[in-house]
């Protein structure tokens, strides 16, 4: 019969108690972190890459001494600039909120009612928005990875060109 043991957290004792003839709860640990050993040994070392928190990837300028594509570092800027959509509710008056006892209730039902429907689209604005802040993020990202790159072709290219003219003036 196998008992885990849930009243103590001693160090000194096993974590599960066995009262078998045949296997012992020592004998059961040690096969356990053998296996757990082992297995970490396949796998290798843990390597995690968090993210900073609340990371958001800030506007990239345009590249100066460089040609660039002016659309993007404008549709980018306009993505950047787009602000969190606010969806509230807007209850026009009716005519039948102005019937005296059943207007006020009518009013109270539709009020109850425009707040459900705008509690899950909020919660899906919400999620769709920090999809969005993620996104823009990314391209922001991206952009500054292809203006490095593009920097270092330019300077590859100047140097390809030097080389040639050297290269010419040998001759």
């Amino acid at each position: 019969m196998i008992e885990p043991d849930l009243q103590s957290s001693r160090p000194d004792r096993p974590w599960i108690e066995i009262h078998d003839d045949i296997l012992t709860s020592e004998a059961l640990v040690a096969e356990v972190e053998r296996r757990v050993e082992q297995r970490r040994a396949q796998l290798g070392p843990l390597h995690l890459v968090l993210p900073t928190f609340g990371h958001v990837s800030t506007f990239p300028e345009p590249p100066t001494g460089m040609s660039y594509d002016p659309n993007l570092y404008y549709y980018l800027k306009q993505a950047n600039e787009a602000t969190k959509p606010l969806v509230q509710p807007v209850l026009v008056s009716s005519p039948a909120t102005r019937v005296p006892v059943l207007g006020r209730l009518w009013s109270m039902i539709r009020g109850q009612m425009h707040e459900l429907v705008l509690f899950y689209v909020n919660k899906a604005v919400s999620e769709q928005n920090q999809l969005n802040i993620n996104l823009v993020s990314i391209l922001n990202e991206l952009t500054r990875v292809n203006q490095a790159h593009q920097a270092e072709l330019e300077a590859l290219r100047g140097e390809v060109r030097r080389l040639r003219d050297r290269g010419k003036a040998d001759e």
